[in-house]
């Protein structure tokens, strides 16, 4: 299958591929093998590190899961695969002062006094480990870089006929606002890199994420969310001169902005997520359904006129994300609260004697991580929901009634003697399979739970 390469650019792209990560695991579709590229100077990033570990979950768990005609779980079905050995591209020469990185010392006096005009002492003093800060002219300099590293070879290397390319970034930061034009440029006009006219001549999209959180203002830091609705007009005003060589842009915001701590980067960069990220995500997969145009084609997620401080449903959604989503996400949480909820039931249904579902392999290392990556997007989903602008799909708290757990809706009755979790047990018992037991494990589950939201209408 042809591959996706994604390229999720400093905090936003890490968060935004976390919510694509999530959406395949609940069986959204994408059409391409997802190949996750992050560009950080922030190793230490605590959003960037959260991300890559729910990636290499995903991985450890569809490694063991097998996918065939015959088949029905769409669980973890899309390939998410690392040709980098860690998600990252690293950037070389970071970890200094950006004076350091220019070699200001070392320049003529007429460079350093040109150099002293177009930036300020802060600039020149900025410390680039943890990234940019909101210097997107600091970015443009240090990002040039990007196409001489060995790892970013290795992608082109691997590109091939019929792939695709999509960026993730932000409009108002640093790192996003500087690397998003600099990849466009690099990959539609650096003949050197490998593979230049696949590259070149493939289909590239990308999601430009403008303002939707604003920061504690504070004196220490070089971070003022003040000036992110300015730094957003002079982005697009480039943009709008400077990206015709894009086949599909995508624009997403939000203007009701939640306010999150002050902090320049790592870990203590670990910010909720929010519904605007898993909506950039589903940019992701509208992409992988798209074909090359004449002209770049312009995109814009609308929703139904909502209320401030009210909370964003499916109902607010326009059908086309409704039907992507609704009942993908409404599978995987099910799933999620039954493992949480009713598990320790799980091992006396005759589909467990059966299977041979036995103790080592329900406390082993397959069911772990999907206990632990179901229990992130449960923490996930509540995350969104806490924020400023809740996004409230579903009733986490629904404990033993677990069909009463998509928000609005109410559960249709069914013709069965059993009811709640005895149904869901019934269901369950019903499947059968020659499956392996991590693969039976999962098809059981979809399948039981594909036929309950159908019937229950949820």
């Amino acid at each position: 299958m042809n591959k996706l390469y994604i390229f999720g650019i400093g905090g936003t792209g890490s968060r935004v591929l976390k919510s694509l990560t999530m959406l395949l695991a609940a069986g959204v579709k994408c059409d391409y093998d997802i190949v996750p590229i992050i560009v950080d100077p922030d190793a230490a990033n605590a959003n960037l590190t959260d991300t890559v570990a729910t990636l290499r979950r995903y991985q450890q768990i569809r490694k063991l899961i097998s996918f065939n005609e015959n088949t029905k779980n769409e669980f973890f079905r899309t390939d998410i695969q690392d040709t980098l050995n860690g998600f990252r591209m690293p950037l070389e020469q970071t970890n200094q002062k950006f004076s350091s990185f220019i070699n200001l010392a070392g320049l003529s006096p007429a460079n350093q006094a040109l150099s002293q005009m177009l930036f300020s002492e802060r600039n020149l003093s900025a410390d680039m480990q943890v990234g940019f800060k909101g210097n997107p002219n600091i970015g443009c300099v240090v990002m040039n870089q990007i196409a001489t590293q060995p790892k970013f070879k290795d992608f082109a290397n691997s590109f091939q006929s019929g792939d695709k390319i999509f960026i993730v970034s932000s409009i108002f930061g640093g790192t996003g606002a500087s690397g998003f034009p600099l990849l466009l440029k690099t990959f539609r006009t650096n003949q050197a890199l490998p593979n230049f006219k696949l590259i070149n001549g493939s289909e590239i999209g990308a999601i430009s994420v403008l303002p939707y959180f604003s920061v504690e203002q504070s004196n220490s830091s070089s971070i003022d969310s003040s000036t992110f609705i300015s730094k957003t007009k002079s982005a697009l005003a480039y943009y709008e001169k400077n990206l015709s060589d894009i086949d599909y842009l995508y624009y997403i915001g939000d203007d009701s902005y939640p306010v999150y701590n002050n902090n320049e980067g790592g870990t203590s960069q670990n910010n909720d997520a929010n519904f605007i990220e898993l909506l950039a995500a589903s940019a992701i997969i509208d992409f992988s359904k798209t074909a090359k145009q004449k002209a770049t084609v312009y995109k814009e997620l609308g929703m139904k006129d909502i209320e401030q401080g009210q909370s964003v449903s499916f109902e607010t959604f326009c059908s086309g994300l409704d039907s992507m989503l609704h009942k993908p996400m409404t599978r995987l949480v099910l799933f999620a609260n039954y493992i949480k909820t009713h598990f320790d039931k799980f091992q006396t249904l005759s589909l467990s004697i059966k299977a041979q579902f036995d103790q080592n392999f329900l406390t082993g290392p397959f069911v772990g991580d999907l206990k632990s990556f179901l229990s992130d997007y449960l923490n996930w989903l509540e995350q969104m929901e806490k924020n400023k602008r809740p996004l409230k799909l579903f009733n986490l708290q629904c404990g033993n009634k677990p069909f009463n757990v998509v928000e609005g809706v109410k559960p249709a009755s069914v013709f069965s003697t059993k009811s709640d979790y005895d149904l869901f047990d019934s269901r369950l018992n019903s499947v059968s399979s020659s499956l392996s037991k991590e693969s039976l494990l999962m098809e059981a589950f979809f399948v039981a739970i594909d036929g309950l939201i159908n019937d229950k209408k949820l």
